[in-house]
């Protein structure tokens, strides 16, 4: 085996132009308990092109030799394992959430080192590109439609941003338990895409009220969970969408209201947030295994047609940056993925 690799290298914090394709040492396995995969495809998150404007260090910890490689997750093959590796063996197919950080090489790579504990079996029904969509946004919906939202079948929930990554599988998830989902678009295009994945009415948030559409379609102030998955300034506005004694989940860091929590305080909202990301800076070995247990389920949920992620497309390391872009934008419906 090679002892370099191909990967796309962030030189600099900034634009797309700070990515460059290099050739760069092979990782290799340092511990015991590590695998290494062979990265066949990676998904390509927002908080990748966030971290390559950013350049922020989640874990001050980290090693800081390693070349900045982002990717949060990754789909390939196992190439060789350590000897305290136990029910992973060398030519498994898996996914996994790792990585992507300034210190901790991420999936824009050929290969990528992991503990093998945080490694999970791939779905077998589908291919690389198509698994390699799912890892972030399946986790990250899951903990927030299961773990903090708490739905129930017949509740009526509002998915913020519902033709994105993330919203998409959320719908998913929520039609699957029965619930009853109204979910906010930009345009025509969009509205089309997530009411054919299981939504039950398009808000169209740059023409339309949104709390009006919401009061005539649940007849009541708002939904009983909302799920903001486009933050910033949407998080603020967010209150307002959400009924009395209900519940407001968020992903993405943002802003409080500049008025405070009066309005979240009137109504008896409960207010709760999702970050995935938290075990692995804080090397919180039992969460990371219970991810690695939700990778699992959401596998199942592929594998028996109750859960696909839309790709909007598939690109080379030469196509990341224009995909960063189009992320960043707001341009995308369903997933971006980097074919390696």
């Amino acid at each position: 085996m090679s002892e370099t690799m191909r990967a796309l290298v962030m030189v600099a914090p900034g634009g797309p132009e700070v990515l460059q394709v290099r050739e760069i040492a092979r990782p290799k396995i340092e511990r015991p308990s590590d695998v290494l995969v062979r990265v066949i495809a990676a998904g390509v998150n927002p908080a990748d092109w966030q971290n390559r404007k950013s350049g922020q260090r989640h874990d001050p910890s980290a090693a800081t030799g390693s070349p900045t490689i982002l990717g949060i997750d990754g789909v390939g093959v196992i190439e060789e394992t350590g000897d305290a590796v136990d029910g992973i063996t060398v030519g498994d197919e898996v996914w996994y959430i790792d990585g992507g950080y300034p210190g901790n090489p991420g999936s824009y790579a050929e290969f990528k080192v992991i503990h093998g504990g945080y490694v999970s079996r791939k779905p077998a029904s589908v291919d690389f590109v198509q698994a390699a969509a799912l890892p972030v946004v399946g986790l990250t919906a899951w903990e927030a439609v299961f773990d903090k939202g708490n739905v129930k079948s017949g509740d009526h929930v509002l998915v913020h941003g519902g033709a994105g990554g993330l919203g998409h599988i959320a719908i998913q998830y929520l039609a699957n338990i029965g619930a009853r989902t109204a979910t906010t678009v930009s345009n025509d295009v969009k509205a089309k895409f997530v009411l054919g994945i299981g939504a039950e009415i398009a808000i169209r948030y740059r023409s339309e009220d949104v709390n009006e559409k919401l009061r005539s379609w649940s007849g009541k102030d708002g939904a009983a969970v909302v799920f903001d998955f486009v933050g910033h300034e949407n998080f603020a506005r967010s209150f307002e969408h959400v009924a009395p004694y209900g519940r407001l989940v968020n992903t993405v860091v943002s802003d409080w209201p500049s008025g405070g929590n009066a309005l979240a305080e009137w109504k008896n909202l409960d207010v709760s947030f999702v970050n995935i990301g938290l075990p692995q800076i804080a090397r919180d070995h039992r969460n990371r295994l219970r991810q690695v247990t939700v990778l699992d389920a959401i596998a199942d949920l592929v594998d028996t047609g109750k859960l696909r992620a839309h790709i909007d497309r598939a690109v080379s390391f030469d196509g990341v940056g224009e995909a960063h872009r189009a992320l960043e934008a707001g341009e995308t419906i369903g997933r971006v993925v980097l074919r390696i």
